[in-house]
């Protein structure tokens, strides 16, 4: 009866039987050639990223197609266009300097250089219109104010800033009265617009209380 080969025997053994057990994965081939060795986490994600790319590459491609089906004449068109729009505004510009086209009056303008206080403020007397009056009166203030040096005038300047010049009780009243119609929307009435022709009186002679 054959003596059983030693271990050492096999480990030697060079015949195809043993050179495919020691080199056989069996490993990989009860799990599977696609998940041995890999990270499927990574794998996900790598696969998700060829997704979103394959995705975003299609959509370029659909709107490069859609502005190459566009024809040459309708960029043409647009560039005409906008061309024009550009010059007409220059153009406008132009003329507003030069002072041969006039400015469009805004009615509600707070610039207190373009409006005509005694034309305004008899119309609004005549109208009973109290809240022009109290804005009127206010803006008339500013005017006044910035001719006498007292304050500095911007357009960009908002009333608390003036309020904060002028450290004024008065014209500090005045303020408020002015926000709380032309901002607030607070109707006035003939007894505000007394209280502001009072004020502005007290501020223009200098009052502090």
């Amino acid at each position: 009866m054959p003596m059983p080969a030693s271990p050492s025997t096999l480990m030697r053994d060079d015949s195809l039987a043993a050179r495919l057990f020691q080199g056989h994965d069996y490993k990989r081939s009860l799990v599977g050639d696609s998940l041995v060795g890999d990270d499927p986490i990574r794998d996900m994600a790598h696969q998700s990223s060829r997704a979103v790319e394959d995705s975003g590459s299609v959509f370029f491609d659909n709107v490069a197609d859609f502005f190459s089906s566009i024809p040459w004449v309708v960029y043409a068109i647009l560039g005409i266009i906008l061309i024009a729009f550009l010059f007409y505004r220059f153009y406008q510009e132009g003329l507003l300097r030069s002072g041969q086209l006039p400015k469009v009056k805004d009615e509600d303008s707070d610039d207190i250089y373009e409006i005509d206080y005694d034309v305004e403020i008899r119309s609004a007397l005549e109208a009973h219109n109290y809240s022009s009056l109290v804005r009127l009166l206010y803006l008339r203030t500013l005017r006044i104010l910035d001719e006498r040096g007292r304050i500095s005038w911007r357009i960009s300047k908002t009333p608390m800033e003036y309020a904060n010049e002028m450290d004024s009780a008065p014209f500090l009243k005045m303020t408020h009265h002015f926000l709380r119609v032309r901002y607030g929307h607070f109707e006035a009435d003939e007894t505000l617009y007394q209280t502001m022709s009072a004020l502005q009186e007290e501020v223009l002679k200098g009052g502090e209380a």
